[in-house]
């Protein structure tokens, strides 16, 4: 098993972090134990208090903001994998258009990207897609989204021979350059976005 990093007192932590054990310290306000293990549920600075043996965090001002349950983020397709492709967040939408907190990671497993069956997670994303998704869970890393949804989906994609921009026509992307025909799971918004 791999060694965990210990924490220090004032290290800034993300929902999610490992923490330590319950053998070493009782959670305080933003901790959480799951069997055993603890876990930051809020970002923020680690206080740990000796005489109570006690870990908590305390809340951090003005830090970037971390994606919500429900949030509908905008992300780039960095791996896709056989179950699930990898996303590299790059803004919620919505709040300000701010950027996140951190270059967090996010997950789509294979039964989140669209309703109904899927054979193989590489005819709906490729490397380099930038994506339109909804958080449906956000407590441990990675972030996991959803692409289940008219509006979800892909929203810009480039050709995998020649990496001209694709072009929408039906529910396929052609290259306009070498002509390339290739499917995702689309968005109805589509370059539609600024992206």
């Amino acid at each position: 098993m791999d060694e965990k990093k210990r924490v220090e007192n004032g290290d800034l932590v993300l929902p999610g972090d490992y923490l330590g054990v319950i053998e070493e310290y009782f959670p305080g306000d933003g901790v959480k134990e799951e069997n055993g293990e603890l876990y930051a549920i809020r970002p923020g600075r680690v206080r740990i208090n000796p005489n109570k043996m006690e870990i908590s965090i305390e809340p951090v001002t003005d830090t970037p903001p971390l994606p919500q349950i429900g949030d509908i983020v905008i992300a780039k397709v960095i791996e896709v994998k056989p179950q699930a492709a990898i996303v590299q967040l790059v803004r919620i939408e919505g709040r300000n258009e701010r950027e996140i907190a951190t270059s967090k990671l996010a997950g789509i497993h294979i039964s989140q990207v669209r309703e109904g069956y899927i054979e193989s997670m590489t005819n709906e994303f490729k490397i380099g897609d930038v994506i339109r998704a909804r958080v449906i869970a956000n407590e441990k890393s990675p972030i996991q989204l959803s692409t289940k949804g008219h509006d979800l989906g892909v929203v810009y994609a480039l050709c995998t021979r020649c990496r001209a921009p694709l072009v929408r026509r039906g529910n396929q992307l052609v290259c306009p350059r070498c002509g390339h025909v290739e499917t995702r799971k689309l968005s109805s918004l589509y370059r539609k976005l600024k992206v």
